[in-house]
């Protein structure tokens, strides 16, 4: 499997974490985690209020930051330690081979999977390459459309060389599988 569909079964996520030096927190210097204010984040205070971190033996230190391009470029000067990104700043962090670092998974299409390109396991789809002329259904956001696109040029495909479904809402695992069985979709970017 090549590293960009490596990426995009892994990374096509609500939020994950980034990590680019080595996690070696102590009493005496504290890992410095980014927030950004969002519900996202309320995890980050509970740890930090009910002890989780230090229960773990780390002394984390919670530091405001948004923005995909400043949290990786904080991670990149060693200004912090880790910090989340959404998918898209995930993606491109990838394509231009920034190191990145998945060491949480804060998103999940169904219990026990993870969000990505899903087919159907008997189906003929093995690669990027093979959505050439198949259905492919999106949600539409923003978010999707640009993994879809940028996965597609990886291929050499532009979004004329699949027949793209917008707006399906699937986010239950039954349905995912029915909508594939039945044919009805070729592959759910979910």
């Amino acid at each position: 499997m090549n590293n960009i569909m490596r990426m995009l079964i892994g990374s096509i996520l609500i939020c994950l974490f980034i990590n680019v030096s080595v996690f070696a927190s102590s009493e005496d210097k504290p890992m410095k985690v980014t927030y950004g204010r969002s519900i996202d984040d309320l995890p980050l205070y509970v740890a930090l209020e009910k002890g989780f971190w230090k229960d773990e033996c780390l002394n984390v230190e919670l530091v405001r930051l948004v923005g995909a391009q400043n949290i990786i470029a904080a991670a990149l000067h060693g200004d912090i330690d880790a910090g989340h990104l959404d998918p898209g700043g995930a993606f491109h962090a990838a394509l231009r081979n920034i190191p990145v670092k998945i060491v949480a998974w804060l998103g999940h299409a169904h219990l026990g999977t993870h969000c990505g390109l899903h087919a159907d396991a008997k189906s003929d789809i093995r690669s990027i390459y093979d959505l050439k002329n198949k259905k492919v259904a999106e949600s539409g956001d923003i978010t999707t459309a640009m993994i879809l696109t940028e996965t597609l040029a990886k291929a050499g495909l532009t979004s004329t060389d699949i027949n793209s479904i917008k707006g399906i809402h699937l986010d239950d695992a039954m349905k995912h599988e029915a909508a594939l069985r039945s044919k009805g979709v070729d592959v759910i970017v979910a």
